[in-house]
């Protein structure tokens, strides 16, 4: 099987730390290029639109266009690929290094602090609208750097990722089925390794010559940031493919190819994380069906309007609801299908006689259940992930040019709106095009998701199956409802 770490080029590329800083040095750049960019832009002077610059400032348009719809693409090939070049998880690694170095306390530890970052994003989003302006998300972005900053002195390794990064543990999600992952290429080589140096890091002598002059220098090993083991590269979704284990590794026993998806199920934390995503990304993506939104959001709206709330107050109760009970609820059939599924009949032989006590089975409890549901519902989340990104790239990938050309983004928009010197960028691709393309994804996602499934029946039973392909048909049925509506009916 194809080892990306073996091609000529690009492995020796790979396995380079001066490839990877120069390329994290140049993202933390143009993050701060943004940063600045947008830092006292938010509406043009005599323009009465409120967000006149969310596509044309480099700001707006490099984070929430290009960064947040491109790197789905590199999920749903490598997972956590994109964790490898991110500037903030590298700056907090080197902070890291000069602080105090403390361990997560425990009761940090999982996923419940990512799941309140996000439910936090998501409030703001809604109430402050961070994607339309320039300044907020400057202010965003800085608060990140700051915060990673702050997170190194303090604790070590990258615990800024696993405290306040959501699209790390979204990413860790749909690493467990993406096609390529990392892993130990000969277990032999690695159970007869007594250093294990590729996680525990450490000192390391090098070696340099030119001609007869010999130079030795005594190099740094960073040490895994999520503390695997040997034996776990390649089994834990929590793996951020930070590729110190490829750096280290005397023997070059990693492998970065072609995976089969993980069967580990997920935990209660990761289960909870789940739980919130789903339900916020199938409201996001449902908000171009006007009536299926419409019917997500009514009772929040109902219990906004009785109690006479206003935006903030909806905004309030839409955020719970749509990241826990809503989803919840559509998990529901599901689980009651596969529970009810597992009901035993057993006869009586005479009228008298004592009826033979139940056997005792550890059976999972209602999380348990929920987490191993979630699996198979990956591929199709990651496939409806992928259509709101097509659909958005298509759309805004044209104000590219323009952002180059004008980072603060108010000459564009006076030359496009107010001079109209300039077109407006068109779609890169035909909407006739674009729907088949979106739902040939989603259709590729939804049959994947079915036989992931079977094969997790094969753990859990028949029961299972049909809860899972229940819990499956809810969700794919609002999905495609959406984009035949919003694509093929419009």
């Amino acid at each position: 099987m194809l080892n990306l770490l073996q091609i000529p080029l690009l492995g020796r590329l790979m396995r380079s730390r001066w490839s990877w800083r120069l390329l994290r040095c140049a993202l933390l750049v143009l993050l701060l290029a943004m940063i600045a960019y947008g830092w006292h832009h938010r509406a043009i002077p005599g323009v009465e639109l409120r967000d006149p610059l969310m596509y044309t400032s480099a700001a707006t348009f490099g984070l929430w266009v290009l960064w947040m719809m491109g790197v789905v693409f590199v999920a749903a090939l490598l997972g956590r690929g994109w964790c490898v070049a991110c500037p903030v998880g590298w700056i907090n690694g080197l902070v890291s290094r000069f602080g105090l170095q403390r361990p997560l306390p425990t009761w940090l530890r999982g996923f419940a602090p990512v799941t309140i970052t996000l439910l936090i994003l998501q409030l703001l989003a809604y109430l402050l609208a961070m994607h339309r302006f320039p300044d907020i998300s400057s202010r965003l972005l800085a608060a990140m750097l700051l915060l990673a900053v702050a997170v190194g002195l303090l604790f070590r390794h990258r615990a800024f990722c696993s405290l306040f990064c959501p699209a790390g543990a979204v990413f860790g999600l749909y690493a467990r089925i993406a096609p390529a992952r990392l892993r130990v290429a000969d277990a032999a080589i690695c159970a007869s390794c007594e250093r294990e140096s590729c996680v525990e890091g450490g000192e390391a002598w090098r070696r340099y010559s030119l001609g007869r002059g010999v130079f030795y220098w005594q190099a740094r090993q960073d040490a895994c940031p999520v503390d695997l083991k040997a034996s776990d590269i390649g089994c834990e979704p929590d793996c951020t493919l930070c590729l110190n284990c490829v750096h280290n590794c005397p023997y070059d026993n990693l492998y970065l190819g072609r995976s089969a998806a993980s069967a580990a199920p997920l935990g209660s934390s990761e289960t909870l994380f789940f739980v919130v995503l789903i339900g916020l990304l199938t409201a996001n993506f449902s908000k171009v069906y006007v009536d299926l939104r419409d019917a997500l959001l009514w009772l929040p709206d109902a219990a906004a309007r009785l109690l006479g709330w206003q935006d903030a107050g909806f905004y309030l109760l839409a955020t719970p609801w749509l990241a826990l009970l809503m989803p919840l609820l559509l998990m529901l059939p599901g689980l009651l299908v596969w529970r009810l599924s597992e009901t035993r009949v057993e006869s009586v032989t005479e009228a008298g006689e004592t009826p033979p006590q139940p056997t005792t089975v550890d059976a999972p409890d209602t999380w348990a259940r929920i987490g191993r549901l979630a699996l198979p519902l990956l591929p199709t989340l990651l496939s409806a992930h992928l259509v709101l990104a097509v659909v958005k790239l298509n759309t805004k990938l044209g104000y590219l040019p323009l952002v180059l050309a004008d980072p603060s983004g108010v000459r564009s928009y006076l030359a496009l709106h107010v001079m109209r010197t300039l077109d407006q960028p068109s779609a890169l691709l035909a909407i006739d095009l674009l729907k088949w393309l979106a739902l040939a994804l989603l259709l590729a996602g939804i049959l994947w998701s079915v036989l992931l499934a079977r094969s997790q029946a094969r753990i859990f039973g028949r029961g299972y199956l049909l809860g899972a392909l229940t819990t499956l048909a809810t969700f794919s049925g609002l999905y495609l409802a959406t984009v035949i509506t919003w694509l093929f009916l419009r």
